[in-house]
């Protein structure tokens, strides 16, 4: 096997090669330095959101070298291929990351249309900043020192694009100073010093970008509770893009409290006060409240730690119709009490319970007593008592069934039981007696408690307008009128009449007519009578009506 060399006067080469066999089985090229095969020309940069776009333009040189492909290196780590055949080449490589600086290394490869093979051409280089993306939050805030004087944060750092967050620059002041003082560290950590317990500040947080600009400001007021400043702090990326906040309270040398000016106290309902204060800047060093109510009735107070209270708090579980005293103290996070503010209110009235063990002790024809003892809930909203009568026995005509009356009551105390007397009722007649609790305003009743009882028997008057109706040989009729008094203690009428030695007695129990006939026949003509009539009740009977009457003789 020969070998020869050939070398052009554009070109230096060596070839080796087989004299005797069409295909190549080696070549080893060698270009010369002052060898144009083609070049990149204007090579830049566009940024993008996590990815940056290459551009050129492509000189041709030596048509012996065709261009073949470019080889992009990014960052000395990773290559890519790209395919452009035209004047003017544009590509995009993505997935880098924002807000740091990539490195792009770009070189045209050949094609050896004589005797094969590829060449490299001269390498272009450039850098560039992808654009920043949102970083995520901070996290893990803590106090890593702290004193009478100053107080150290540290935190860490976003686990998404941290490297769009240069530095960070905390700004704070009071509401009444004038200009801010601001900080800056380029570091997860910042000491403040000077900051004044249990203040008010506002408070602003700037991120700085790689290329040293100030982004969007972060604005935020911020309460120094509890001897405490709270700190909020997030990272912004170099597009104004926010991410989620962290706060933390940092520990300042506790200031005496100051109490609120003065408390509200509103009565809601019968059993809860609503209490409001100003904590507007008033009060300082606050680790909580105590917010006690003395009962004025019960003679008893109560008292209740209070933590962020926000300037109102509401009392539950009262009692109606009683007065309140109502006082607040504010207590520092190591104990020191503030001067107490007071106030007072007292509850609306509630609704009295019902009565408890009513009873019918004493019952009469025209009258009954009743008792009972004082209730059990809310006696103190009790401002008397109402008694109603309901007639079970009233007749369609005289009145409808269950309709009430209200009765004059004078009461009376004894053995720790409230007596009453009801009067003016009918006898024989079943009564329902209510009674109830009137508030102190008469505007609220009790649940009613009730007894039924039944008058006593008084003997119904005589029968009205008793007279002969009708007469026959063996019979007379007559008629008359119910009783005019006592008449729910008819039962019966009773008539009797009596001829020479023989006395013979009716009983008549139908008494539902106003207007009563009665016929007695069986009687002897043509003979005298002595008829008697009289009303009856179940134990009494009234006087007697009388008449004497012939039957007929014809």
């Amino acid at each position: 096997m020969k070998y020869r060399v050939k070398q052009d006067q554009t070109r230096c080469k060596v070839v080796i090669s087989a004299m005797k066999i069409l295909v190549y089985l080696l070549a080893a090229i060698t270009v010369c330095p002052a060898q144009d095969l083609g070049h990149i020309k204007n090579l830049q940069v566009t940024s993008g959101d996590g990815s940056i776009t290459l551009e050129w333009d492509f000189v041709a040189g030596d048509p012996t070298y065709k261009l073949h492909k470019y080889t992009i290196l990014t960052d000395n780590d990773f290559s890519t291929d790209l395919r452009c055949p035209a004047a003017h080449c544009t590509t995009i490589i993505d997935y880098l990351d924002a807000c740091k600086e990539h490195t792009f290394d770009v070189t045209p490869v050949f094609d050896d249309t004589v005797n094969g093979g590829s060449v490299n051409g001269d390498t272009s280089s450039i850098s560039g900043f992808a654009n920043a993306k949102s970083p995520s939050s901070p996290t893990n805030l803590r106090i890593v020192s702290d004193g009478d004087l100053s107080t150290t944060l540290q935190w860490d750092a976003p686990t998404q694009n941290p490297t769009c967050v240069q530095s960070y620059k905390v700004c704070y002041m009071l509401d009444k100073d004038p200009t801010p003082s601001c900080e800056t560290t380029e570091d997860t950590t910042i000491t403040l010093a000077g900051l004044q317990a249990c203040g008010e500040y506002h408070v602003t947080v700037t991120p700085v970008t790689p290329s040293d600009t100030e982004g969007p400001q972060l604005e935020q007021d911020v309460t120094t509770r509890d001897g405490e400043y709270t700190i909020s702090i997030k990272s912004i990326g170099k597009n104004g893009e926010e991410s989620a906040s962290i706060t933390k309270n940092a520990t300042t040398k506790e200031d005496d409290p100051h109490a609120p000016p003065y408390i509200l106290v509103h009565p809601t309902s019968p059993v809860t006060i609503d209490v409001e204060w100003s904590n507007k800047g008033k009060e300082r060093c606050v680790g909580y409240y105590i917010i006690c109510w003395y009962s004025k009735l019960i003679h008893t107070e109560t008292c209740q730690n209070v933590m962020d209270a926000d300037g109102s708090f509401t009392i539950t579980e009262l009692i109606g119709c009683n007065r309140y005293d109502v006082s607040l103290t504010v207590v520092t996070p190591e104990g020191t009490h503030s001067e107490t503010v007071r106030n007072f209110t007292n509850t609306p009235e509630d609704t009295p319970g019902p009565v408890v063990n009513l009873k019918a002790d004493k019952v009469q024809s025209t009258s009954v007593e009743v008792s009972f003892s004082v209730p059990k809930v809310n006696l103190q909203c009790v401002g008397g008592y109402d008694i109603k009568v309901i007639n079970f026995d009233a007749s369609k005509d005289a009145a409808p069934r269950g309709t009430e009356g209200q009765q004059d009551i004078a009461l009376q105390v004894t053995d720790n039981r409230i007596v009453s007397t009801v009067s003016g009722l009918n006898a024989c007649t079943n009564y329902e007696i209510k009674v109830g609790a009137l508030s102190l305003s008469g505007e609220l009743t009790s649940p009613w408690e009730a007894v039924i009882e039944r008058t006593d028997d008084l003997a119904p008057s005589e029968p009205q307008h008793f007279e002969v109706k009708e007469v026959t040989r063996n019979s007379v009729t007559f008629q008359w009128y119910q009783p005019t008094s006592n008449l729910p203690c008819l039962t019966a009428y009773k008539l009797t009449y009596k001829h020479l030695i023989t006395t013979k007695t009716k009983i008549i129990t139908d008494i539902s007519n106003y207007k009563m006939e009665y016929m007695v026949d069986g009687l002897s003509h043509c003979a005298q009578y002595t008829f008697t009539l009289s009303a009856k009740s179940v134990t009494k009977e009234s006087q007697d009506l009388q008449i004497v009457q012939h039957t007929a003789c014809f």
